[in-house]
C-alpha cells in the first residue's frame, strides 16, 4: 500500500472512531444533550454578510428577465473570427481595428469587475433574490463582450496588448493612447468602488443606465454598418445583451422610485452625467471633465477611428455617433419624466435638463 493510501485509511479510520465515540457519548446521556443542541437557535450572524439568504422575490418582472438572460446566453468562441484575415488589410489598418477593440474592453472588462462589485454589495445587504442573480447574469455577459475584444485584437495583432510589439508610430501612438485610456479607468474604478460608501444601489445604478442605453444604440448602429461576419455577430449579441441590462437598470430604478429622498432625487442628473462623461470615450468623444488626456491624444484617436471606419469595422463618424446618443438620451429623459425626476444638461448633443 502507497504512503498515500495509508494516510487515507489512517483519516478515514480516526473519523469513524470519532464518530463512533460522539454516537456512543449521545446514547448515555439519554438523548438528552443531542436534543439540547438540536433545539438551541444559533447566535445572529455577524453582518454584512451573504447569510443569511431567501429565495422568496415577488418581482415577475424581473424573474421573466432572470429567464430571458438565461435562454440568450451565447459562446464568442463561435463566432467566425476566422472570417478576419489579416492579410486582407494593411499594417495601419489592423492596428486601427485593433485599437477600436481595446479601447472598448476599457469598458467591458471593467464592467465584469464593476458588476462583480455590485453583486456582492447586493448579497451582503440582502437584495432580493431576482436582483442579485440578474446582476449575476450582466457579469457573465460582459466577460462574454470582452472576450470579443480579446480575440479581434489576437487576430489582428497577435499577442495584443502586451505581447505585441509596435512596429511603427502608429502603432506606437495607438499602445500609448490605450494605455491612457486605461490609466483614467483605473481612476473610475478608484471612484466606482468608493460610491458605494456615499450612496444607495439605485443611484450607483443610474450611471450604468446612460451606458447601457447608448452601447445598445451605438452595437446596433454598427452591426449594421461593418462588413465582417465576426463583428456582425459579436456587435449582434452584444446589442442584444444591452438591451436587456438596461430593462434591468431601468427596473431596479422603477423599484427605488417611491423610496427616493428629495435629495437622492436631486442627485440622479449628476448620476447620469457621470454615465455619460466616462462612457463618451467609446460612445462619443471625452469631455474634459472626467478625461486625463495629453496633448494629441484626440488627433491620434480620431485618425484611428478613421482607419478603423475606413477598413469596414463598422466604427461610426463622430455626427453619427452624436445623433445616436442624442436620440437614445431623449428616451431616456422621456421615460425619466414621467416620474418627475430631473434630468443633466448635456450640450455636447444638444440636449438639456429641465
Amino acid at each position: 500500500m502507497s504512503l498515500g493510501r495509508k494516510n487515507e485509511s489512517r483519516l478515514e479510520l480516526n473519523s469513524s472512531l470519532y464518530l463512533r465515540r460522539t454516537l456512543e457519548q449521545a446514547l448515555s446521556s439519554g438523548g438528552r444533550h443531542a436534543s439540547a443542541v438540536a433545539t438551541e437557535p444559533p447566535p445572529e450572524i455577524p453582518q454584512p454578510s451573504a447569510y443569511p439568504f431567501d429565495w422568496y422575490d415577488d418581482d415577475k418582472e424581473l424573474e421573466l428577465l432572470y429567464n430571458r438572460a438565461k435562454r440568450e446566453h451565447w459562446d464568442p468562441g463561435s463566432i467566425p473570427w476566422e472570417s478576419l484575415k489579416p492579410a486582407d488589410y494593411d499594417h495601419d489598418q489592423k492596428t486601427a481595428m485593433a485599437y477600436w477593440w481595446a479601447v472598448l474592453a476599457n469598458f467591458e472588462n471593467n464592467a465584469a469587475a464593476s458588476f462583480s462589485k455590485a453583486l456582492v454589495y447586493l448579497a451582503e445587504n440582502h437584495y432580493p433574490n431576482f436582483t442579485q442573480k440578474m446582476t449575476g447574469t450582466i457579469v457573465m455577459d460582459e466577460c462574454r463582450h470582452d472576450e470579443c475584444c480579446m480575440r479581434a485584437c489576437n487576430r489582428l495583432c497577435p499577442y495584443f496588448l502586451k505581447g505585441w510589439k509596435p512596429e511603427t508610430r502608429t502603432d506606437e501612438n495607438a499602445l500609448n493612447n490605450i494605455k491612457w485610456v486605461y490609466y483614467n479607468g483605473g481612476r473610475y474604478w478608484k471612484a466606482y468602488v468608493s460610491s458605494y460608501s456615499k450612496y444607495r444601489f439605485p443611484l450607483i445604478f443610474t450611471s450604468f443606465m446612460m451606458g447601457e442605453a447608448c452601447a445598445s444604440k451605438l452595437f446596433h448602429e454598427m452591426k449594421n454598418k461593418t462588413d465582417h461576419p465576426a463583428f456582425k455577430e459579436a456587435l449582434s449579441h452584444m446589442t442584444m445583451d444591452e438591451s436587456r441590462h438596461l430593462t434591468y437598470t431601468w427596473r431596479v430604478l422603477e423599484n427605488a422610485i417611491p423610496s427616493l429622498t428629495e435629495e437622492e432625487k436631486e442627485l440622479i442628473p449628476k448620476r447620469l452625467r457621470h454615465g455619460f462623461v466616462y462612457l463618451s470615450m467609446i460612445l462619443f468623444e471625452p469631455p474634459q471633465e472626467f478625461w486625463q488626456l495629453p496633448p494629441g491624444f484626440m488627433e491620434i484617436h480620431r485618425e484611428l477611428e478613421a482607419k478603423a471606419r475606413e477598413a469596414g469595422a463598422g466604427v461610426l463618424s463622430l455626427e453619427e455617433k452624436r445623433q445616436a446618443w442624442r436620440s437614445t438620451i431623449m428616451d431616456v429623459k422621456r421615460k425619466l419624466s414621467k416620474y418627475d425626476l430631473p434630468f443633466p444638461d448635456l450640450p455636447e448633443i444638444d440636449v438639456y435638463g429641465t
